[in-house]
């Protein structure tokens, strides 16, 4: 799945697995996850 899908389906509310999942596996970067959240990622501990 790429950026475009990934922006879609989270603001529509359907996104599965959780955004963090495509942010740990690569799917996006940093900036795109905020670009998307308006949050830092923060990697789980």
């Amino acid at each position: 799945m790429d950026f475009f899908c990934i922006n879609l389906f989270y603001g529509l509310g359907v996104l599965n697995p959780s955004i963090d999942w495509y942010r740990e596996n690569g799917f996006i970067n940093d900036d795109q996850y905020k670009q998307i959240t308006g949050n830092d990622y923060k990697p789980a501990n």
